[in-house]
């Protein structure tokens, strides 16, 4: 049975698809062995950081809905790599309401013994029926959060729901981090009561321009910062599946994917 990891923003543009996108390229072009499956289950396409066209989930709306799943077998038109699969989230917005979250379900279950890694972007939004069902699903959980009082803020109000809802997160994620900025991990840490064990960073960017204009991850513009801490979070991933550490040894550049 494949590992399940679900990535959640705690608002939008906090690099929710960038860094989940980013974790499973990685894992594909350093685990050759792996079979990766990167699918948006969320309200939006997520598909800004890919070049070309990109099947997405509304292509399997029938089969989730009557809940027979996905064959691997019929997703060679999602094959981007000889090891990476891409599903992209709902291109008709205003047709949200009609995902529900045993699709999230559905869509997973018939897949998780085809990969060995299902990198799930949930967006930032829990009141649309896949990604509250792919937030429910067995797995590693991941909350992206960013230095700043709005964030915070937002977490703070989302607490109490996310209780509620019974939706724990295993590793909080620190985007866009700045090491002088005023928000430390520490004081992060701190107002939200989580314990700084818990937290991880990936640095700010001064390529996330780049990266939007020419439909590519950071991991493409030779930000060798956001690589280092993208590995960092593909290598938690990597014990929680009790396999080895992926080694990058020597810089070379990065093979476009999509």
């Amino acid at each position: 049975m494949g590992q399940v990891v679900v990535f959640h923003g705690i608002e939008h543009k906090a690099g929710c698809t960038m860094i989940a996108q980013s974790v499973a390229e990685l894992i594909a072009k350093e685990k050759k062995e792996l079979s990766v499956l990167f699918v948006a289950l969320n309200g939006r396409r997520s598909t800004e950081y890919m070049r070309e066209k990109v099947v997405t989930v509304e292509d399997y709306k029938i089969e989730l809905k009557c809940g027979i799943g996905i064959d691997k077998n019929t997703l060679s038109s999602n094959r981007k790599t000889d090891n990476l699969y891409v599903i992209g989230g709902i291109e008709k917005e205003e047709e949200v309401r009609y995902f529900l979250p045993s699709m999230a379900t559905s869509l997973a279950e018939s897949l998780e013994e085809s990969f060995d890694l299902i990198v799930i972007d949930s967006g930032s939004e829990i009141d649309n029926g896949l990604a509250f069902g792919a937030l429910k699903l067995e797995s590693l959980r991941y909350l992206i959060i960013e230095q700043n009082e709005s964030s915070i803020k937002r977490y703070e109000k989302m607490r109490e729901i996310y209780g509620k809802l019974e939706i724990d997160f295993d590793k909080y994620i620190i985007n866009k981090y700045f090491e002088s900025d005023p928000f430390t991990q520490k004081y992060i840490s701190s107002r939200l009561l989580i314990d700084s064990s818990l937290f991880l960073t990936v640095g700010y960017s001064d390529k996330g321009r780049i990266s939007e204009m020419e439909y590519r991850t950071l991991l493409e513009t030779s930000d060798e910062k956001f690589r280092t801490d993208v590995l960092a979070v593909a290598n938690e991933i990597m014990a929680a599946m009790h396999l080895e550490a992926i080694q990058i040894k020597r810089k070379r550049a990065w093979n476009n994917f999509m």
